[in-house]
């Protein structure tokens, strides 16, 4: 199987990683290595939750870069475009993944994981706990593992479902403390900066110009891109791009999809519009990025 992989199905995803599951909407993988999802951003269709055991790496989510090392959590949804880079030799992460469908099958509420706050678009996809906290995720971890592995109990999915949303609970309180600490270091430009880019991956798909984002922030053009670009050393503008060239490099790998489609589904005009906006941001033509990333 190609190591590039553009959209990462929960079946894909459990070939390539799970040592037991359930089923491929549920199942844990015990310290492997990600690098084979290094080279490209890729988007899963389930729900992941991870934790770093070992070694250190670069998580790219949404184009915000975090560092990777031990006890940091990844808590990432089908929203997020991820990537993984500069990971060392002794990189090695625990995690498991699931589907909304799984989690909510046999409950009443059919919306039961928008409940938790780090399943929102505006959530912060990788924390920091300290090492009681990421203990205590890990024991709970290994209590799934445990009862996932024993595959003739007549039970077991129901068991595991259980002590899933148990987990989502205890990562909500652990969320929830690492969030009050994150908020209370930021100043007014670095929040300024966070709603702009939580905006940016909602609406990128239909709104490409800085004022849109200016407008529904409450400020100037000119201001957002002087803050945007003091906090993070790019223009608003050019955080725009990036989301849009993004979004169309994952389409792009998908031979699937026509050049003309993927044009269509990121609201260009027309296959030649998003041609020339495309080679003018990524460096080459739709054609030839689909291309380079499929060798």
């Amino acid at each position: 199987m190609s190591k590039k992989i553009a959209q990462l199905s929960l079946s894909k995803f459990a070939d390539l990683y799970a040592d037991n599951f359930v089923s491929t909407d549920f199942f844990v993988a015990d310290e492997k290595q990600l690098l084979s999802l290094s080279e490209f951003p890729y988007r899963s269709d389930g729900y992941i939750i991870g934790i770093c055991t070992r070694g250190t790496a670069e998580v790219e989510v949404n184009l915000q870069v975090y560092e990777a090392r031990p006890d940091a959590m990844l808590l990432a949804t089908p929203f997020h475009v991820l990537r993984i880079y500069n990971a060392s030799p002794d990189f090695l992460c625990r995690f498991l993944v699931f589907s909304k469908a799984f989690l909510s099958e046999t409950s009443v509420n059919s919306h039961f994981l928008e409940t938790f706050s780090y399943f929102k678009s505006t959530s912060i996809p990788v924390i920091y706990p300290n090492n009681a906290d990421a203990r205590m995720i890990l024991d709970v971890y290994q209590l799934i593992k445990q009862k996932i592995d024993r595959q003739e109990h007549p039970y077991r999915m129901e068991i595991s479902r259980s002590i899933l949303a148990t987990l989502l609970y205890e990562l909500q309180a652990v969320y929830e403390k690492q969030h009050v600490i994150i908020r209370g270091k930021q100043s007014r430009k670095q929040e300024l900066n966070l709603n702009f880019q939580d905006l940016v991956f909602q609406h990128y798909k239909e709104h490409r110009n800085v004022q849109y984002y200016a407008d529904a922030l409450f400020v100037s053009p000119k201001h957002l891109t002087e803050t945007v670009k003091d906090v993070t050393g790019r223009t608003a503008g050019e955080w725009i791009d990036d989301a849009v060239i993004l979004e169309a490099k994952v389409l792009l790998r998908n031979n699937d999809i026509s050049i003309a489609a993927v044009a269509d589904a990121i609201h260009f005009p027309d296959q030649s519009t998003f041609g020339k906006y495309f080679k003018k941001h990524a460096g080459l033509s739709p054609s030839d990025y689909r291309m380079v990333s499929a060798n």
